[in-house]
């Protein structure tokens, strides 16, 4: 592997999202020095050597004699929302024998590590999983010192022009280039965020499992703390309406200055009310989809009737859902709780769930639809994309 390889990070689970929208982001970029047939043949493997998370691009070998399809290519990788980093893929090796530091660093040396210019400054960075007799600030410092022998650049960990990234997972290291500087995900400037919020790329991913594929009238996001799945909402559907509501008064404050600071006030309002409350609170049949992140887990304590909540909150879904309205929220792994509410919810039922990992906390992503046919002949049924 070498030049035009990339590997893409994301949260593990949602993959398939990456390699969704990689291809609808090169077919907008790149169609015009790339035609539909060679772009067709470019591989994407999902968690490549084992690793959730991440997703390997493989063009055909003839992009890395193209500069501009090169470049078109990393202008459509930069765009995405569903990744974290873009890294240029470079080495791969399985490390065999008993000094691992000694193996990783002869990879390191072998591989050709591209400069701008004599004047290029550099930082490495290294990301470690598994059991290994050195930390990754060790392989950070060994192997910045094996870079700078070989390419003569300087360190310089602020304001550098080349990131190597040399990871180590187990005895598979690999090498790279980081193209992102900060991670894509952060593309919103917030005025107000808590020390626990939902991620912008989880909440693309969920707005993406909602298949929304007419453009939706009104998405609603009822317990919508700092207002991520809002300001994604409003990025992916310029034209639909964009309503939240959190119970906290701080929540629905701070999410409305994090929607002015992103001048989408006059397409998104933030409401105070509670998610438990919406058969009382919206007209019946008024939202097209319902996407949201309710509390869960370790946050409300382990006397939080679950059952309960989800009861509540699932029959304002049902209410408030047009007929073939979709409903996507997090929950516990453990879906019982919401099998047994949807049990007794008969307008919903269930169309897909997944696990996702993020922050390392592993909820569960449950995709419901309103339905209108007979109750009693209603299937859970597992949708293969999004």
């Amino acid at each position: 592997m070498g030049d035009g390889v990339y590997l893409l990070t994301t949260n593990p689970g949602l993959e398939d999202i990456v390699e969704i929208e990689l291809r609808e982001q090169l077919r907008s970029r790149v169609v015009s020095v790339y035609d539909d047939h060679d772009l067709d043949s470019i591989a994407v493997e999902r968690k490549p050597w084992g690793m959730a998370g991440t997703v390997l691009v493989s063009p055909p070998g003839n992009v890395a004699s193209s500069g501009a399809v090169r470049s078109g290519i990393e202008d459509a990788l930069l765009r995405m929302r569903s990744v974290y980093h873009i890294v240029r893929h470079l080495r791969t090796v399985e490390l065999a024998g008993n000094d691992l530091m000694a193996e990783l660093l002869a990879a390191v040396e072998e591989t050709a590590i591209e400069t701008l210019s004599p004047d290029d400054t550099f930082r490495v960075s290294s990301k470690r999983s598994g059991t290994h007799p050195f930390r990754s600030v060790d392989i950070e410092r060994e192997a910045g010192a094996v870079v700078q022998r070989r390419t003569g650049m300087s360190v310089d960990l602020e304001h550098y022009s080349v990131h190597v990234r040399v990871d180590l997972r187990d005895r598979l290291c690999t090498v790279g280039l980081q193209l992102t500087r900060d991670g894509l995900d952060r593309r919103w400037q917030w005025q107000y965020r808590p020390r626990v919020a939902l991620r912008t790329v989880v909440a693309y991913g969920m707005l993406r499992l909602a298949r929304l594929e007419n453009m939706p009238g009104c998405i609603l996001d009822p317990f919508c703390g700092s207002g991520t799945i809002l300001l994604e909402a409003a990025a992916m559907f310029p034209q639909a309406r964009i309503v939240g509501a959190d119970k906290v008064l701080e929540c629905v404050e701070g999410a409305r200055e994090n929607i002015l600071a992103a001048g989408l006030d006059s397409r998104v309002s933030v409401e105070h009310a509670d998610a438990r409350d919406l058969v009382e609170e919206w007209p019946a049949g008024s939202v097209d989809a319902v996407v949201t992140n309710p509390p869960f887990g370790v946050r409300l304590g382990q006397k939080t009737d679950f059952e309960h909540l989800y009861d509540r909150f699932l029959r304002g879904v049902e209410h408030v859902l047009r007929p073939g309205g979709r409903a996507v929220f997090l929950g516990g792994k453990r879906r019982h709780y919401v099998s047994r509410v949807l049990a007794r919810v008969r307008g919903l039922r269930m169309k897909h769930v997944r696990v996702i990992e993020t922050g390392g906390v592993y909820p569960a992503v449950y995709v419901l639809e309103r339905i209108t046919d007979d109750p009693a002949s209603r299937s859970e049924v597992s949708e293969a994309d999004p």
